[in-house]
């Protein structure tokens, strides 16, 4: 997407403000935001555990902003929160073989 923080001081709030327009997620509480980089680039993660739409399943979601140029990537994973540990390697796997164009 075109955009994206001027400033690395900015991409924590940023990112915290793209993670916010994920659909279906109720009862959203952050575990984590950092900063870190992907495929070389500059990016930011966070993590955090929320409930579905109907409020029954809980889930754990991560999303990763990569930044370059003026613009950025977000992609996100969510999985049950039983079945995170084994979702979240597979979730780093899409995350790293995406490469920019």
């Amino acid at each position: 997407m075109p955009g994206g923080p001027a400033q690395v001081s900015e991409r924590d709030a940023f990112a915290r403000d793209a993670f916010a327009t994920i659909a279906g997620l109720k009862e959203v509480r952050i575990t984590g935001s950092e900063p870190l980089r992907i495929a070389g680039q500059q990016g930011h993660q966070i993590i955090a555990d929320a409930k579905d739409a109907s409020g029954a399943a809980a889930l754990t979601v991560v999303q990763w902003l990569r930044f370059g140029g003026s613009a950025y990537l977000q992609m996100v994973g969510i999985a049950r929160a039983e079945a995170w540990k084994d979702a979240y390697p597979r979730f780093r796997s899409v995350r790293d073989g995406i490469d920019p164009k």
